[in-house]
């Protein structure tokens, strides 16, 4: 079975939501799905050509406030017709990689030290992206009741929430642990 473009789906479903330029659809995508799913920004345009090749997506000229007329793209009744199919179908692999653990893991080849720094590196992280995800969250708290749309993105930031306060936690307990281990609390 070949490899699903998931790309095509994102397109849609943010284009479901409003009329984009190919520069805010990555905008949004690099704001509000880029913690749970990446997508690079050389597949924005070939996707969108593929849209509108497919009839799935129209492009006509914009005008912003600032700047040169920008193509403006939308989504079509076959279009949204597509991405609700996409949605009903089930989930094909929740895909998890953590380069963090994978080191982690093989730990044991250097210093104590080099590893406690590197789950500090990584509470850091969270904790910007817990601090950002939680901005989120309080301005969809405000105007979760306006749209539809807007319970949904919020039921996202809410898991997200969820899963950076555990790496926080985790980050702490394995802080712990190998200051333990670094001070022979730990049997060999």
């Amino acid at each position: 079975m070949p490899k699903e473009n998931t790309t095509v789906y994102i397109i849609l479903g943010l284009l479901n939501h409003e009329d984009l330029s190919g520069y805010d659809i990555k905008k949004k995508i690099d704001v509000m799905i880029s913690g749970f799913w990446e997508v690079g920004y050389g597949q924005i345009y070939p996707t969108l050509a593929k849209l509108v090749a497919e009839e799935l997506v129209i492009k006509h000229k914009g005008t912003g406030s600032k700047g040169p007329e920008k193509n403006i793209y939308s989504i079509t009744d076959k279009g949204r017709e597509l991405l609700k199919e996409w949605v009903m179908l089930p989930e094909q692999k929740e895909y998890t990689k953590y380069e963090v653990l994978l080191k982690l893991f093989f730990g044991s080849l250097v210093p104590d030290e080099s590893n406690l720094a590197r789950i500090e590196d990584f509470k850091e992280r969270h904790i910007q992206n817990l601090q950002l995800i939680q901005m989120f969250k309080g301005n969809l708290e405000r105007v979760l009741h306006t749209d539809k749309d807007h319970l949904y993105f919020y039921l996202t930031v809410l898991f997200g929430e969820h899963v950076y306060k555990a790496y926080l936690d985790w980050a702490d307990e394995a802080k712990a642990l190998l200051a333990g281990a670094s001070n022979g609390e730990l049997e060999q």
